[in-house]
């Protein structure tokens, strides 16, 4: 049986104490890291990564997961680097051990990330652990490769073997090869608008009561959302943008448009599995707005942006948004909350008018 990583709870909501320590959930709809300043954190559920990169692939013809692995990888570094003291605790052998034992593990399950124990490590030679519950079993070993990249100050290789169901064996060892995609992929950290979202706050914790619905397994490295079943985790909001800026770059600007499609696929489904529409017909005016608002006002609590205005229109809608962590992904996600609502199909356009603030209007098409 597991060994149970507990994390404590807060008294008053029940959200795990280490969680609301670690996090801040800010007044502009962004989440960071407290003791990374600027360091963006954003809930996915888990399908969303994996069916989004799936999706895109299957559009293109080609695989991204060479991409994918390396922006995980140098989120993960990235993370680490800006952490206060770790690269001081790092330079000794014991400060490694403290850090994948009180650091890396105990972070990957409090994210939902997966399940981590350290089977053997011996630092500048090689490191083996076992991961039960990996969200997707490429982008957990990038996090590992990452963590160990910033450990040894060298690039990593790394192999895994099945151990058991859903279980795997990850053995990382120091390589002279630096990967050209990696140096490509680096981390940009745009500063955030300042906001003022009021929203309604545990007095104790002082976590969005909107994240209510989740329920940490933490022995199990998973983090579930009560109202779908569906598994949720905690990641780098900059790793999804370095994928497709370097995807822009080798194959054009319409790679970005494929991106707001397969989101908008994802989302029509989303919204079912919330419940906020059944059936084929469209809703009434006060359950179409009161839809609309339940739905974005999950925006902020899970880092995502800070929707300001919703303007229902006839036809369509018009939403501006503050901070979107990936103004692709929030067309895409738009787009599909509109066509699930209105049950029609439909046509984006955004429009920028200045860094970080984002007016999307959907119309039926």
């Amino acid at each position: 049986m597991a060994k149970k990583m507990w994390f404590g709870n807060c008294r008053q909501c029940g959200f795990p104490r280490l969680v609301s320590h670690l996090l801040r959930w800010n007044s502009d709809g962004t989440i960071n890291a407290v003791f990374r300043k600027g360091y963006r954190v954003v809930i996915f559920p888990t399908e969303f990564l994996d069916g989004l990169f799936t999706n895109v692939e299957d559009r293109l013809g080609i695989s991204i997961r060479h991409l994918v692995f390396e922006a995980q990888s140098n989120a993960t570094k990235v993370l680490f680097e800006g952490t206060p003291g770790a690269r001081l605790v790092s330079r000794l052998n014991l400060g490694k051990r403290f850090t994948v034992e009180f650091g890396f593990n105990r972070l990957a399950s409090m994210t939902g990330m997966f399940r981590s124990e350290t089977l053997e490590y011996v630092p500048g030679s090689v490191g083996i652990a076992r991961i039960t519950n990996p969200f997707q079993l490429d982008l957990a070993a990038s996090i590992i490769v990452g963590a160990f990249e910033f450990l040894e100050d060298c690039p990593i290789e790394y192999s895994w073997e099945e151990d058991s169901p859903n279980s795997y064996v990850i053995t990382v060892r120091p390589t002279p090869e630096e990967s050209d995609v990696a140096k490509r992929l680096k981390m940009e950290f745009s500063p955030a608008l300042p906001g003022e979202l009021n929203c309604d706050r545990c007095p104790r914790c002082g976590v969005p009561r909107a994240l209510n619905h989740l329920r940490w397994v933490d022995e199990e490295g998973i983090i579930l959302d009560r109202r779908t079943g569906t598994r949720v985790m905690m990641s780098y909001g900059y790793m999804v943008t370095a994928v497709f800026r370097e995807m822009a770059k080798e194959l054009g600007e319409e790679v970005n448009l494929l991106l707001v499609d397969a989101q908008r696929e994802w989302t029509i489904r989303h919204v079912g599995l919330l419940g906020l529409t059944t059936g084929d017909e469209p809703l009434g005016d006060d359950e179409l707005e009161r839809a609309y608002r339940t739905y974005l006002g999950d925006l902020p609590a899970y880092g995502q942006g800070n929707p300001v205005t919703l303007e229902l229109l006839d036809p369509g809608v018009r939403i501006e948004v503050l901070n979107p962590y990936q103004k692709y992904i929030m067309a895409g996600t738009l787009q599909g909350l509109f066509e699930a609502l209105e049950k029609t199909g439909s046509a984006v356009e955004w429009e920028e008018g200045r860094p970080g603030a984002v007016t999307y209007t959907i119309t039926p098409a």
